[in-house]
């Protein structure tokens, strides 16, 4: 079952009777380009994602910039000081700019850098305090925590995948790479069904029949899409039109429970 909380963190017990559980899943969108609060939540062309699973937090890329990372997750009460791992899913800004943040909240943590980011981009993280970790193959990094082999879009771009009693859940930054081979490879590699995809899909300005193929895809291959940054208003009237059932609408301070 998925819970969706579209407001901040102190309303999560009120509206799900105090829920928790140690298997449980708990994904806040700290930072996307749509957000449900501008004034509290600023939103900004990026992502970020804070992730909770098991007992760990993860971080899944830091947004385009430091301060806004930083107001977001202090307005949703959000500790990233107790971050056990951070997953930079591609060099771009949008994905990149929050680390000097990370850095000065969680210095020595571990971050996965993408496949041929260069020494300049390694350099960047180590002198905000990270420990970098180019994601060479694929390499599971917590219990039932997995970050992809890389894949060439350009750039050069890894995916996050929990595999989960229900099914594998899928973090995208843009998906730049072909999104069919991607998702063929995942599921291939771990001989399970997808359960949820969440993240950008790269189709702000596709054409629209591109939109409506992505769409159709996706919700072929999983039981979930959460489209967020880049997929664009367009991918998610379609999925509005056509796949209500698999739509999980998402923005900055939205709270989705698995």
């Amino acid at each position: 079952m998925i819970y969706v909380v579209l407001y901040f963190p102190y309303l999560l017990d009120n509206v799900l009777g105090g829920l928790t559980r140690l298997n449980e899943l708990e994904i806040t969108v700290l930072v996307d380009d749509r957000s449900i609060d501008e004034v509290k939540l600023k939103p900004t062309h990026g992502i970020s994602l804070y992730i909770e699973t098991m007992g760990h937090y993860i971080l899944f890329d830091t947004g385009p910039n430091p301060d806004i990372l930083r107001n977001n997750s202090e307005s949703l009460d959000i500790d990233l000081s107790l971050l056990d791992v951070v997953i930079v899913s591609h060099v771009h800004t949008p994905h990149t700019g929050g680390i000097p943040f990370i850095g000065w909240v969680a210095p020595s943590t571990k971050t996965y850098i993408p496949y041929a980011a260069g020494p300049y981009f390694e350099q960047i993280v180590m002198k905000n305090g990270l420990v970098p970790i180019e994601v060479i193959d694929w390499i599971k990094i917590l219990p039932r925590v997995y970050i992809s082999k890389p894949y060439y879009g350009p750039p050069w771009e890894h995916f996050l995948i929990i595999d989960s009693d229900r099914g594998l859940i899928i973090f995208s930054g843009c998906m730049h790479p072909n999104y069919k081979e991607v998702l063929s490879s995942i599921y291939e590699y771990f001989s399970k069904d997808i359960y949820t995809i969440i993240g950008g899909f790269h189709l702000v300005s596709a054409p629209e029949r591109f939109i409506k193929s992505i769409a159709d895809y996706l919700s072929s291959v999983s039981t979930y899409v959460v489209p967020l940054h880049c997929s664009g208003v367009k991918f998610i009237e379609y999925m509005v039109m056509k796949y209500p059932e698999k739509l999980i609408k998402a923005m900055a301070g939205s709270i989705i429970k698995l």
